[in-house]
């Protein structure tokens, strides 16, 4: 690899405009404060979606959840939108990074249980500038999920996936961005079927646009298909800066249950400094690949529906998997 495929060195760095989007984990908020206050952005959005009134207590979580901007001590411009009224996971979401991204062109959108490191800020806005006008790049991750890379001489690669679990974009991507665009499930159904995709994640593709269909409250899955449609591509660290603290957390919308990859997806790695560049924009079609064989291993997903029935056994499940990765990984890509 060339001394011409070095970035400069990181450190100091003005750290890129950041949105939190909360809801009512006011523990969970203030934790990612916390985080932010490391990167210290010069400008803060905050965005926490209203309660929902059939639920004891919510009014109040909520509340406290909001008056955690006091908690913003640093010099920052802070701006907040703050609902009323609950509008579910969807359209809370979807419409503060619309909000955001009215006001800035890039910037770092975290929702308050994927906690980020410091090296995540600073990599996400050395990303952001770097591929600014690249049209074949659509999102930074900050999640890798099973820190898979080809070539480990990289800082970071190219992935076809879009994961949202921290994350970094521009607005010349999310102006494509339909909350709705499920409902021309044509376009979509035929992304998938071309794309190199495991047939399994090819079923769980197709399964999440019925799903949409039938009312599932996400916004997240139409980004995906949107980055299929339009074959952008995404920054990939060598190494997951981003722990997801919201796994098998039984306040969470969609990822309450237990999951047995969680123990792996809490721990968080490093970014090199200073980074050095992958070579060709292209995916890294290996780490999609066995990145997909993985998720959708039977074992796995064999001891996810058992620890979620049968929570007494999770300890057990563990070790066992522990010592079953270490003596025959390929089990767990079959």
């Amino acid at each position: 690899m060339s001394e011409a495929s070095i970035v400069q060195s990181i450190e100091p760095f003005e750290c890129a405009s950041v949105l939190l989007v909360g809801f009512n984990r006011p523990d969970f908020m203030a934790s990612q404060i916390a985080a932010i206050r490391s990167a210290a952005p010069k400008k803060l959005y905050i965005a926490v979606d209203g309660p929902r009134l059939d639920r004891d207590g919510e009014v109040e979580l909520c509340c406290r959840v909001q008056e955690c901007v006091s908690l913003v001590d640093w010099p920052c411009d802070v701006k907040t939108l703050f609902r009323d009224k609950n509008l579910g996971c969807k359209l809370s979401i979807s419409s503060a990074i619309t909000w955001f991204f009215e006001q800035e062109e890039e910037g770092i959108i975290l929702e308050d249980d994927c906690a980020p490191t410091l090296d995540f800020f600073r990599f996400a806005t050395a990303m952001l500038k770097k591929y600014r006008n690249d049209e074949r790049v659509g999102a930074i991750n900050g999640f890798n999920f099973f820190n898979l890379q080809s070539d480990t001489r990289a800082s970071y690669h190219f992935s076809r996936h879009m994961d949202v679990w921290g994350w970094a974009s521009w607005r010349r991507v999310w102006e494509k961005y339909d909350v709705e665009n499920y409902r021309h499930s044509t376009r979509f159904e035929k992304a998938i079927s071309s794309s190199k995709m495991t047939r399994y994640y090819k079923k769980v593709f197709f399964e999440y646009i019925k799903r949409l269909e039938n009312g599932l409250s996400t916004w997240d899955v139409q980004l995906s298909l949107l980055f299929l449609a339009e074959g952008y591509l995404s920054v990939v660290p060598k190494e997951r800066l981003i722990s997801n603290m919201g796994l098998s957390d039984n306040r969470a919308t969609h990822t309450s249950n237990y999951v047995y990859w969680a123990d792996k997806w809490i721990k968080t790695g490093k970014a090199d400094n200073p980074i050095v560049d992958a070579v060709e924009i292209t995916p890294d079609e290996k780490a999609d690949y066995i990145r997909e064989k993985m998720e959708g291993a039977f074992l796995p997903r064999v001891f996810t529906y058992i620890g979620s029935k049968m929570p007494c056994l999770i300890k057990a499940i563990a070790l066992i998997g522990k010592i079953l990765e270490k003596c025959c990984p390929i089990l767990f890509r079959l």
